[in-house]
């Protein structure tokens, strides 16, 4: 959009889609179509990283230079993880990478997958080792934890993930209460560096975990276990809020503007 003599755009936005905007279809004849391509027909955001074939896609860069710094933006959006597991491994993942210098490129990669750190298994998760080893930095969404500082990736790969999460609470989850961050990225040449910034208007969120056998004070026998256990929880909940008054922030208003 930026490139349009039509639109006044000061800073473009690059963006892939994630699973809850992921192109769709409605009829047999329809072409799909995600809430990015009305964004992006609109001028507002540029598209990019969707795959239109399900059993291969070719991952082309955005190019971007400035100065010395020369940066290949790839970006693929989400597909369901058995799916690009499968593609992965069958070799039918292309990577275009820069015709001219490719090795003086700073390859970044968006991906919105889930993210396979514990065995979750190719249905559910994509290894970090099925990634090439000549991208620098992969900015990994759709997992909701908040994991923005780099680091290494998995396996004999050599490149850093960061990890965004998501921006509010959006499920029940111990990541979730945790503290919130956008990064801001710098690239130099091959370096880079990760600036994180708190989000200070984000509802608080506290998640605490209680066994009512382990509980000291606690009778479960008593006659009166049901109000001792009521009890107890409504104190459990009354800290949890003062926890999270105190974590929060107050947001930081604008001067008042006096009228004539």
């Amino acid at each position: 959009n930026y490139a349009d003599p039509h639109l006044n755009v000061a800073l473009p936005v690059f963006s892939i889609h994630g699973n809850h905007d992921d192109p769709l279809r409605e009829g047999a004849r329809s072409v799909s179509l995600s809430a990015m391509d009305i964004l992006s027909t609109a001028g507002l955001v540029n598209y990019f990283g969707r795959a239109g074939n399900v059993e291969s896609v070719d991952i082309k860069p955005v190019l971007i230079r400035k100065k010395t710094t020369k940066l290949a933006l790839f970006g693929l959006g989400a597909i369901r993880d058995e799916r690009l597991n499968r593609m992965l491994a069958a070799g039918a993942v292309k990577w275009v990478r820069p015709a001219e210098d490719a090795g003086d490129w700073f390859n970044l990669f968006c991906i919105h997958q889930n993210r396979d750190q514990k065995g979750r298994g190719a249905k559910n998760g994509v290894r970090e080792d099925s990634l090439p080893s000549f991208l620098d930095l992969v900015i990994w969404g759709h997992e909701h934890e908040c994991l923005i500082d780099p680091v290494e990736s998995l396996g004999d790969s050599s490149y850093f993930i960061s990890q965004p999460g998501s921006s509010v609470a959006t499920s029940l989850i111990e990541g979730e209460a945790k503290g919130k961050s956008v990064g801001l990225l710098e690239i130099k040449g091959k370096h880079f560096r990760m600036t994180p910034i708190p989000l200070n208007s984000v509802r608080p969120f506290v998640l605490e975990q209680v066994v009512l056998g382990d509980e000291r004070g606690l009778d479960l026998e008593s006659p009166r276990a049901n109000d001792d256990v009521v009890a107890f929880l409504e104190a459990r909940v009354v800290r949890c809020i003062s926890a999270a008054a105190r974590d929060l922030t107050p947001p930081t208003l604008p001067p008042e503007l006096r009228l004539p």
